[in-house]
């Protein structure tokens, strides 16, 4: 315990020092209204401009779950500054003063009464993930992207005249943490849907209460017809693995026969049933896996993997969970580098591979939304949009390490994907109504990464695409960077398994 402590003592002061000042466990995330981005104070407060703040945190420390009490949610609803929504099948353009539905998805209005978590003036829209512990900086992404959208929204008059509010808790990426947050969420804050970083523990519970729920992805569970009102943003590990081998032969990378060591996760992002999967992908392209054992963060040090991995000759390290950061830099303590190389989906955030240090030069990682000037692809509106919404209202992740996280990227495009589905409705606004939407809409596209192409209940597919790029260390700021070394690339395999539908129909075989 002393040992793992001290681990997480130095990794928080690393997150600290790559990511900038952080609101504590303690303090509300103040936004600022008015047009005026708020800014954290270097003693932990929460600088607000004069119209308050639109974001709701909490307290975790007093969250239901464990080792907490009762969380106590702070809001307001800030006017912000405009946009518009994305589109499937091109660009719908907003008419003044709200967001436009979707290009070629039809409108789900109704005569009868809206939902709890709409009222005549906002719709609530909750959301839980990790604002504190080794991973909350992924929080602050993911909860400034959606914040900076609807503030963008709520400066042109809102949605159909209401103006988006988001009820936010932390919880440190912890199981029953979430759970206990959503149930307060729903059942006390009365939201009309939820925003999660991931939504196994709380597949059950959103799919029993029909609660439109989007999240980040990667899990079976997120995939499965099962969970209908659940929606995977981003995509799914097997899909992101079958890809990186895809780019792997395109960049010269995959040798037949070379040896592969793996790692997974069983706990934030529990990939046990692909695990076959993943390993078949590998030795179906002409690799051969020879380690493949679970690690997470709570497991500490990764000293004895660096070590079996090394003593297994392995050529290539396949990293699939958040634990690659400790076996990076384990492996750097014993000046270790696979013959070939490392990477994975998992090493795509650059606020993880900036802890890992100058070690992290070389690492491969993938990403699904473009950079900031639009590479792979080219700069438009829609870049300058994200770029100046987050730089307005949330300037704490307007450095292009955190505009370039898929966390960011895919919780800007899931705030446009649920405003999208509001707008469609009209005045009356249901769960019902939003889930009709969402399972309906084709090909959804923010501009800012490749299109969700399908979000149905039988047919989950995540945004799907990828681009590869090699990590470089910046030592006078001290922070990883990295530019697109392919095009978007999508998997050899895929038709293999089922084709477009594969991910929802695998993960229903798995029970």
């Amino acid at each position: 315990m002393k040992r793992w402590s001290t681990v997480l003592i130095v990794m928080t002061a690393m997150i600290a020092s790559a990511c900038g000042t952080r609101v504590p466990v303690d303090q509300a995330l103040q936004v600022g209204g008015s047009g005026d981005a708020s800014t954290i104070d270097s003693s932990g407060g929460a600088v607000s401009s004069d119209a308050g703040g639109s974001v709701a945190s909490t307290d975790p420390a007093a969250s239901t779950g464990p080792g907490a009490g009762t969380a106590t949610a702070k809001s307001g609803v800030a006017p912000s500054k405009a946009t518009g929504s994305g589109s499937g099948g091109g660009t719908a353009t907003p008419a003044p003063g709200a967001v436009a539905p979707v290009a070629g998805a039809k409108p789900t209005t109704n005569d009868g009464p809206s939902d709890d978590g709409v009222t005549d003036t906002e719709i609530r829209i909750g959301s839980s993930g990790p604002l504190s512990g080794v991973a909350g900086f992924l929080g602050d992404e993911a909860f400034g992207a959606i914040d900076s959208y609807f503030q963008s929204v709520n400066a042109k008059g809102g949605v159909n005249g209401r103006k988006l509010r988001l009820v936010t808790y932390d919880d440190r990426l912890d199981a029953s943490q979430t759970l206990a947050n959503v149930r307060k969420l729903y059942e006390q804050d009365k939201v009309l849907g939820l925003m999660l970083a991931f939504g196994d523990p709380v597949a059950d519970y959103v799919t029993r209460n029909n609660i439109p729920t989007v999240v980040f992805g990667v899990t079976p569970l997120s995939f499965s017809s099962k969970f209908p009102t659940v929606y995977p943003l981003v995509g799914n590990a097997l899909l992101w693995t079958q890809e990186a081998i895809t780019g792997m032969k395109a960049q010269g990378l995959f040798k037949p026969g070379m040896k592969v060591g793996m790692i997974y996760d069983t706990q934030i992002f529990d990939v046990t049933p692909y695990v076959p999967y993943l390993k078949e992908a590998w030795e179906d392209a002409g690799a051969k896996v020879v380690v493949a054992d679970p690690f997470n963060l709570t497991d500490g040090d990764c000293t004895s993997l660096v070590l079996k991995m090394k003593d297994a000759g392995v050529d290539w390290w396949d990293f699939q969970g958040l634990g690659w950061v400790l076996c990076a830099s384990a492996a750097q303590r014993q000046q270790y580098r696979p013959t070939i190389g490392w990477g994975s989906w998992a090493t795509s955030v650059g606020g993880l591979a900036t802890q890992v240090g100058p070690w992290v030069d070389g690492m491969w990682g993938g990403s699904n939304g473009d950079q900031p000037d639009g590479a792979p692809r080219q700069k438009t509106a829609a870049h300058d949009e994200y770029v100046g919404a987050i730089k307005r209202y949330h300037p704490n992740i307007s450095a292009p390490v955190h505009l370039d996280s898929p966390a960011t990227i895919g919780y800007w495009s899931g705030a446009k994907l649920i405003a999208s589905a509001i707008a469609a409705q009209g005045k009356s606004v249901t769960k019902a109504g939003v889930n009709d939407w969402i399972a309906k809409v084709e090909n959804f596209d923010v501009g800012i990464t490749p299109p969700i192409v399908s979000m149905a209940p039988n047919c989950k597919t995540g945004s799907e695409l990828v681009w590869l790029g090699q990590w470089k260390w910046d030592s006078a700021k001290k922070e990883a960077y990295r530019k697109p070394q392919s095009g978007y690339l999508t998997s050899e395999q895929k038709d293999k398994y089922g084709g477009k539908c594969f991910l929802t129909k695998l993960s229903d075989s798995m029970g």
